[in-house]
């Protein structure tokens, strides 16, 4: 009996150790990982950004409607982002069989939703105060999107504006984010729209509107294994696109190319101006597509318009949150597509 009673409260014993460790451990990683996100926020903070795209199925990703994102780097700078219940940024304009004003629809990535500055100054706020007498402006931007994403939006909830007016904004990253999220090829003449296979997503769905976004630990690793996960999927993409399609341009370039034409030859088609803007040269990068795009503007189914010569003489027009442009450029963006818009708009309103 005494035996039975001894090994007992040896076990009771052993237990009531193993739950000392496993406390003294859990509490130590605590203390850890609260000194490690205090470091990282005074010496070396990192940028996050809270809540973070909602994973879509159709798209990948899309935002989040009705919500603020606040995108910060602790102590350095500070940026918020208000979505409506369309879940795009700016004035929300209901959805009707008839408007009172003629639309323009902007597409884009995140140099048209504006990160990296305030509601109020992404250069489609600053049409919109431009315009306001005669259109509405609606930003479809979404940051990371490339031009399949964007068709496919424009197809499934932008015409449903009958704009008069699209605004196409180009960035270095878009011909290769056209293979992390294929959502839109064409076949047979005509696009088709498909699930994104991008095997990434999984993290917006489960991880995007986390608290997680806010730690600076997190946030230490994040971008760079997102980064390398992303670039697998592209280089995947673009092997398996490259065996349906032969030519001396790149595959990144020949889709986009593929892409472009079609939509710009359809808005043509159906009386909708089509004006397309690049990021400060960023197109000389891409001689085909620039070549493309060319072709089509003497075409006369799409208007370029250089950017970067609306920045002569002009400096220290960057966003802190290191994209391109600042609250600066944006103002000079908005009001520039705007005198364009103005130009024209007796004769388009005629239509």
């Amino acid at each position: 009996m005494r035996a039975a009673v001894s090994m007992q409260a040896e076990v009771i014993s052993r237990q009531k150790r193993m739950l000392f460790s496993l406390l003294t451990a859990l509490f130590a990683c605590v203390i850890v990982v609260i000194t490690g996100e205090f470091l990282l926020r005074v010496f070396s903070p990192q940028t996050s950004m809270y809540p973070r795209w909602k994973f879509s199925p159709e798209y990948g990703y899309v935002l989040y409607g009705n919500t603020t994102m606040v995108h910060e780097r602790p102590g350095r700078w500070r940026f918020t982002y208000t979505t409506n219940e369309y879940q795009y940024r700016g004035k929300s304009i209901p959805i009707s069989n008839r408007y009172d004003k003629p639309n323009i629809v902007i597409l884009g990535d995140s140099y048209s939703f504006g990160a990296g500055v305030n509601d109020g100054d992404e250069y489609a706020a600053i049409m919109n105060e431009e315009l306001e007498e005669h259109f509405n402006v609606v930003n479809l931007g979404v940051g990371g999107w490339g031009l399949a994403q964007e068709i496919r939006r424009y197809y499934e909830f932008g015409q449903l504006y009958s704009p008069r007016v699209v605004v196409l904004q180009f960035a270095t990253n878009d011909p290769t984010d056209n293979f992390n999220n294929r959502v839109t090829t064409v076949e047979d003449g005509k696009f088709r729209f498909r699930n994104s296979n991008s095997t990434i997503n999984w993290l917006k769905k489960y991880l995007s509107h986390s608290i997680i976004q806010n730690s600076q630990l997190y946030n230490l690793f994040r971008d760079t294994l997102y980064r390398y996960f992303k670039a697998n999927i592209i280089e995947r993409e673009k092997l398996t696109f490259g065996e349906a399609y032969s030519g001396e341009s790149p595959p990144e370039e020949t889709f986009y190319n593929d892409l472009l034409e079609m939509f710009a030859d359809d808005l043509n088609k159906k009386g909708v101006s089509l004006l397309m803007i690049a990021v400060n040269g960023q197109l000389d990068r891409f001689p085909y597509i620039k070549e493309k795009v060319n072709n089509l503007d003497r075409r006369g189914v799409l208007q370029y318009y250089e950017v970067k010569e609306w920045f002569k003489d002009i400096t220290n027009y960057g966003s802190p949150e290191g994209h391109a442009w600042g609250k600066k450029a944006h103002h000079i963006v908005g009001a520039k597509l705007a005198q364009i818009i103005k130009r024209n708009h007796t004769s388009m309103n005629e239509k």
